[in-house]
């Protein structure tokens, strides 16, 4: 459940956003909602820029740098999910048994959660710092923008 609404108003942001800077804003909250962590870090990596905004290092790092940022928020919502429904997992169970496995199995997954986000912020991290190229600046406005007075 709150992956759902987490990733709904990360795609409701996203339609707003993408709509404003003249990008597809049909296709990137659809993407957003159904595979959030990996089309969101892309969107704000493609996006077009405002006047005044710069992005730097290239899509490469930027997908990579946003990828990281998102994971970490997504291992968080899902820590606190776990956390919050441990109680109620272990009071629906009808044993004793039960209810040890359904403990077990829930600290193990509150446990695994960090492992695995750590796994995925060194790789995204250490490819991203190989990807990085602090030649590449884009300034806006870019992209649509370029062409209108916002």
């Amino acid at each position: 459940m709150g992956y759902f609404i987490l990733f709904a108003i990360l795609a409701l942001w996203v339609l707003i956003d993408a709509a404003k800077r003249k990008n597809n804003f049909i296709g990137w909250p659809i993407g957003t909602i159904l595979i959030g962590p990996i089309i969101l870090p892309f969107y704000i990596a493609f996006r077009n820029l405002k006047e005044g905004e710069i992005r730097e290092g290239g899509k490469a790092w930027n997908v990579l740098k946003n990828f990281a940022i998102f994971w970490t928020i997504l291992a968080i919502v899902q820590e606190i999910t776990i956390i919050l429904m441990m109680p109620s997992v272990v009071d629906q169970s009808m044993s004793e048994a039960e209810q040890a496995g359904a403990a077990l199995g829930s600290t193990f997954a509150a446990l695994i959660i960090p492992v695995v986000w750590f796994i995925g912020m060194v790789f995204a991290l250490i490819l991203g710092f190989f990807l990085k190229k602090s030649s590449i600046v884009e300034k806006g406005p870019t992209g649509a923008l370029s062409n209108s007075s916002i």
